[in-house]
């Protein structure tokens, strides 16, 4: 019978720009929709979609999924608020050709 488990998924990379608070809240706050800024460990860069649930005044704990339909995928880190938008309006649109 041939194996039908899941094959492995390449290790997490770590978040670098990742800041634990002092005082962290221990409750959920919210889930509010946000785009956010991760620095890798292997020094890559990207702008992802997240969820803000925790905040403080310089900090914000996010959650987003590695894999969109694997809920297990699902990250928790703490950045700095500076790093969290819940929009952005500096993205370059694509060229457009006249009409």
């Amino acid at each position: 019978m041939p194996d039908r488990s899941t094959p492995p998924r390449p290790p997490a990379r770590d978040v670098a720009n990742s800041e634990v608070p002092d005082g962290i809240p221990t409750r959920p706050q919210g889930d509010v929709a946000v785009v956010v800024r991760l620095v890798w460990s292997d020094g890559g860069e990207e702008w992802r979609a997240a969820r803000a649930i925790r905040w403080t005044r310089t900090h914000v704990m996010v959650a987003w999924r590695e894999h969109d339909h694997d809920p297990r995928s699902e990250r928790h880190t703490w950045l700095r608020a500076g790093d969290v938008a819940r929009s952005v309006s500096w993205f370059v649109p694509p060229d457009r050709t006249p009409v």
